[in-house]
Parts: C-alpha cells; structure tokens; sequence
C-alpha cells in the first residue's frame, strides 16, 4: 500500500511538473518594412520601391506561429493594399534563431497616375504570395527581424472606350494585366503579450 502510494504521489508529481513545462500559446506582433528590388519594365532597369507590413499572431507551439496581416507596398505607379495570412516556422534557435515565413493574400490595387482615375478606368488587384526567410533576434518580450525574401503580386486594369461608326456605337474593353516580382529585404521590430 506504501509503494502504491509512493507511486501515484510520484506519477502526480511527475505530471504536474510536466504542465509547468508545457507551452502556452501566446500573442505575438510585427511591425516591419523595407525594400523591393525589381523591374517593372526590364528595359529600364531595376527599380527600387518601398514595402511596410504590421502582422498580429497566436505562437502556437514554440516553432509554428500564424498571423494576419495587412501592408502597404508601392511599385512605382501601382500602390497595393495587400491583407495576407502569415505562417511562421522556426528552423533553429530560440530568442535567436532562423525561420522560414510565407504571407498570401489578396492584395487591392490602384495607379496614381490621372488617366487611370478617370470613370471608365477599372483597377483590379489580385493574389500576393511573399515567401521569406528571416533572422531574428530576441532579449525579452522583444525581438528584432531581418528578412530577404521573394514576392509575387498579379494587378490589373481595365478601360473601356467607345467610338462612332456608320453602324451606331461600339463599344471596345482594354484589360492590361501586371505579374510583379520583386526580392524584398525588410527589418521589423517584433514583440509578444
């Protein structure tokens, strides 16, 4: 009867510190931006735009996190307001440490150039997929991110414009579409609650 005791008393023990030791899923934040690389037209040369992002999360385990995002990104003449979900899996490290990120979303687009306010002129966003992988660098509740990574954003726009013949109006539709791909560096300041 003492041995069981003992036992049970032990297995009791034995579980309770195991639950202290459990993970507990916890808020994270990420306010981030930085740079994008690319050709819009390649017979101009690369050009260099600018990119911001705030991501708000749940880490999940001590590896896997997830957030929901939203950013701005401009390409030149195209602005985009992209609203993404991120997925986060830690590589190595714990406050330091390595770790791959993937964003995708839809992101809405417009241009700012005058012609394309005008009535017929339809601007259409589209999907942005953002692979990355990021460094990061943590003391406290406090972290600090450097990342390089890929980004895939399809926009468009559309006109339509008619015209008189000798057979009445006709109406004739422009659609130009925009696959964009740029290497983005970003630097971002993290933190968790």
């Amino acid at each position: 009867m003492l041995v069981a005791t003992l036992l049970t008393s032990w297995n009791i023990a034995a579980q309770l510190n195991l639950e202290s030791e459990r993970f507990k899923p916890y808020f994270v934040g990420t306010l981030s931006s930085g740079v994008q690389v690319g050709c819009g037209n390649c017979a101009t040369g690369n050009q260099l735009s600018v990119s911001a992002y705030f991501i708000n999360g749940l880490q999940l385990t001590r590896r896997f996190a997830v957030g929901i995002g939203v950013g701005a990104d401009s390409y030149q003449q195209l602005k985009t307001l992209p609203l993404f979900i991120q997925l986060s899996e830690k590589l190595v490290g714990n406050k330091n440490g390595l770790f791959l990120q993937l964003n995708a979303g839809y992101a809405w687009a417009w241009y700012d150039r005058t012609e394309y306010t005008l009535p017929n002129y339809n601007q259409i966003g589209g999907i942005m997929i953002h692979p990355a992988i990021a460094y990061q660098i943590g003391v406290e509740k406090i972290n600090l991110i450097f990342s390089i990574g890929f980004k895939r954003q399809i926009a468009s726009y559309s006109y339509r414009y008619d015209y008189q013949n000798f057979a009445g109006v006709v109406y004739n539709e422009y659609i130009a579409k925009s696959e964009l791909n740029r290497f983005v560096l970003q630097i971002g300041f993290g933190w968790r609650y």
